[in-house]
Formats: structure tokens, C-alpha cells, sequence
């Protein structure tokens, strides 16, 4: 039985890390809107990414009002519809993240279709199958909803027994598959094919997989974690903590994963990084004297500019 200590840990969580992910996305998506130079196929998907993590923290917001205004005792129905946003976005988030890993996989193993196959035509292929996965979770939810009564009003409880545990399965799998693919993309970056390649290209297209894989690691880490914690809680005859206080614990692994992306796009991308600071800083850009190569951006960046490639 989920207490009263749960729920207010829940709900601090909850209105900090909206704060920090919020605004950190808004920042992603405002540079990506801005600057054409991070308006590439990657970049746009990381736009549509800080998307989903903006919706998925807004369904979390309004989780921290209900329980701010101790509006509990809700029916599965009514959670469902309160947070039926949520339940096609996060599915749909979860699919971008595995989306950009196989972006990764194309841009440097068929370096010359990823730089001439039309960008829309190209997004288009690879976001589809989103969309299509969050309104599958959609249909499900809907068609098994009954009235029982659920506490608290989360994205766990807002979906059926039957359809959260595919949930809980997806999010497991995808995030393993994700990690794979990643893991067999670095491998043939920097053991085998172009270990020793130094094309401007390739150098970019290494810079930009170095800084993805690590969001992709930290929302893999957190989503295998919760999803585990679930999983094996739920399959013990008497487990030693109440199921239904890890399904509500489990929503602080997503959190982070939600909000961290700016940060992470900040500490590790120079193109990111002089984007946020333009926007944050009223058009100024941190210089300096060391020539290197620009980070996310197709082409060499002026001796002036400071870039790190990692």
C-alpha cells in the first residue's frame, strides 16, 4: 500500500524535475528551431525526442497537482482519460529513443544513402512506426478499461493490468534492443570499419553517435532498472515491498530520463552547446583560439569558435 511519505517523495520528484526537464527541453527545441545548422536528419529527431519528454513531464506535472489538491480514489476509466495524452506519448518516446539508434546505425554504415536520401521522406519512415505503437497502447487501454478503483493516478495506473504489463515488457526490450544496436554501432566505428578513418563526415557522424549513446545509456539504464524492478516484484508469490509502491517508485527512473537530454546535448555538443548560450545569454557566444572540429554541425567551424570532439 502506496503511504503518505511515498506520495510526497513522488510528488517532490515530480515538480522538480518538471522544472529542470521543461525547461531544458524548451531550450533543445526552441536551438533546433533557430539554427539550420542542428536542423539535420539527427537533429531534428532529437527536437521530436525533447518533444515527447516535454508531454511525458506535463502528464507528470499534472500527477503533482492531483496530489497537491488530494484529488485520490479515482477509477482506472477516469485515470485513463486523465492521463490518455500520456499513455501514447511515452510508448511513442521510448520508440525515438530505439529510432535514433538506428539512425546512428545507418549514418555510419551507409554513409552515402544517409547523405543524399531526402531528410522528410527519411523522418517520416523512421517516425511512423511511433505513432503507430502509441495508438496500439491506446486501443489496448481502452478496450480493457473497467472501474476499479486505483491510488495514485500514475501512468502505471492509468492503464490495465493486462496492457501495463506489456508496457512494462516493451519498455524492458526496448531498451535492451536499443543498448544492442548502439553497442554493435560502436564497435564498428571505432574497432573495425572506420576505426582509422578520419573524412570530415565520418568524424562528424562519430561526434554526433558519442553524443546520443550518452542520453541513450542513461534512459536505457533507468527504463531497465524500473521495468526489472516491476517485473521481478510482481512475479514473487510475497514480495517484501507492495507491488503497487514500486509501480509508483518506478516513475523517478523515467524523470530522468525526461530531463536530462539538454544537459547531456550541453556537457557533450559544442554546436548544442553555443545554441543554448546564444539563447540563454542574450546572442553571446563563448570563443576561443582552438581550432577543432565542430561537434554536430556538417561543416569545420571557424578558428574563433571553441569546439570539443569526443
Amino acid at each position: 500500500m502506496t503511504t503518505d511519505t511515498d506520495i510526497e517523495i513522488i510528488r517532490t520528484s515530480l515538480l522538480i524535475f518538471a522544472i529542470i526537464g521543461l525547461f531544458g527541453n524548451a531550450n533543445i527545441i526552441c536551438a533546433t528551431w533557430q539554427n539550420k545548422a542542428l536542423q539535420h536528419k539527427c537533429g531534428v529527431m532529437l527536437a521530436v525526442l525533447a518533444c515527447c519528454d516535454s508531454l511525458c513531464l506535463l502528464n507528470e506535472f499534472q500527477s503533482f497537482l492531483r496530489m497537491t489538491l488530494k484529488l485520490g480514489g479515482t477509477t482506472l476509466r477516469s485515470c485513463f482519460f486523465a492521463n490518455i495524452s500520456y499513455v501514447f506519448i511515452e510508448p511513442f518516446e521510448v520508440y525515438m529513443i530505439f529510432a535514433l539508434a538506428i539512425d546512428r546505425l545507418i549514418a555510419l554504415n551507409f554513409v552515402v544513402l544517409y547523405r543524399t536520401v531526402n531528410r522528410n521522406k527519411y523522418l517520416l519512415v523512421l517516425v511512423t512506426p511511433g505513432v503507430l505503437i502509441g495508438f496500439l497502447f491506446l486501443l489496448m487501454s481502452f478496450i480493457k478499461l473497467d472501474a476499479s478503483e486505483v491510488e495514485p493516478c500514475i501512468l502505471p495506473n492509468a492503464m490495465p493490468v493486462a496492457v501495463f504489463l506489456i508496457w512494462n515488457q516493451y519498455n524492458l526490450w526496448g531498451a535492451v534492443v536499443t543498448l544492442l544496436v548502439y553497442l554493435y554501432t560502436y564497435m564498428v566505428v571505432y574497432c573495425c570499419t572506420f576505426k582509422n578513418k578520419t573524412e570530415k563526415n565520418i568524424m562528424i557522424q562519430k561526434a554526433i553517435l558519442n553524443t546520443v549513446i550518452v542520453g541513450a545509456v542513461v534512459f536505457c539504464g533507468s527504463s531497465v532498472l524500473s521495468a526489472l524492478l516491476i517485473a521481478v516484484m510482481g512475479n514473487i508469490e510475497d514480495p517484501p515491498v507492495d507491488p503497487d509502491t514500486i509501480n509508483t517508485y518506478a516513475v523517478i527512473p523515467g524523470l530522468i530520463s525526461y530531463s536530462c537530454n539538454f544537459y547531456v546535448y550541453y556537457w557533450r555538443s559544442t554546436d548544442y552547446r553555443n545554441a543554448f548560450i546564444k539563447q540563454l545569454c542574450c546572442g553571446k557566444v563563448l570563443t576561443t583560439q582552438e581550432k577543432v572540429v565542430s561537434v554536430m554541425s556538417v561543416s569545420n567551424v571557424s578558428v574563433s569558435k571553441r569546439a570539443t570532439l569526443l
